[in-house]
Order: C-alpha cells, then structure tokens, then sequence
C-alpha cells in the first residue's frame, strides 16, 4: 500500500494553497542546491504554544486533525476546513530516524 504524503493529504482536504506552499518551498530549496528536508506533519501541528510554525519566511496554518495524528491536543486556534476531512496516515515508525516520546 502506498503511503499518502502530506501533501497528498492536504490536496485531499480542500488545502491545496498550504500544499503549494510546501511545494514552493521544496523547488527553491531544490533550485538553491539546498537538500533539506522538512517533516511536514510537525510543521503542519504547529509549535507548542499552538501558534504556527514558520518555514522559509512562511508561516504555516496549524491543522486540528494533524494535531491529532501527531498526539498533541488540539490547540484553541487551530483549522478544520472541511466537516468531514480524511484521516491523515498514521505516523510511520522508522528506526532510522527514532522520534522521541510525546508521552
């Protein structure tokens, strides 16, 4: 089964302009030579204090079910732009890149 990215999801659920906007970024870090890479998933939970969170100059709306996805209680101003929204993936467990516990 193919995983779906976070831009998949996004697209899926009616914010295509944040998946462009992760799509904008992503090109000028290629065009750049920049191999950077993101977690878009954190990205799209926000920071700690609910607010979002700011990738190259952009700042990034925070996504109630991402929150969810990530085990982080919904903060007060984050968006639902849809009633019925898909389930986002579940996080991918990799040994490769450990996440540290939420819990």
């Amino acid at each position: 089964m193919k995983r779906q990215s976070a831009r998949q999801w996004l697209r899926a659920n009616g914010y295509d302009d944040v998946a462009g906007m992760i799509d904008q970024i992503m090109r000028e870090w290629r065009e750049a030579g920049n191999g950077q890479r993101r977690d878009w998933w954190a990205v799209l939970a926000g920071r700690a204090d609910g607010s979002g969170c700011v990738v190259a100059g952009r700042t990034f709306p925070v996504i109630a079910n991402v929150q969810r996805r990530q085990g982080i209680k919904v903060s007060k101003g984050a968006v639902r732009r849809k009633k019925r929204e898909t389930k986002p993936p579940p996080i991918r467990v990799s040994n490769r890149w450990p996440q540290p516990a939420l819990f």
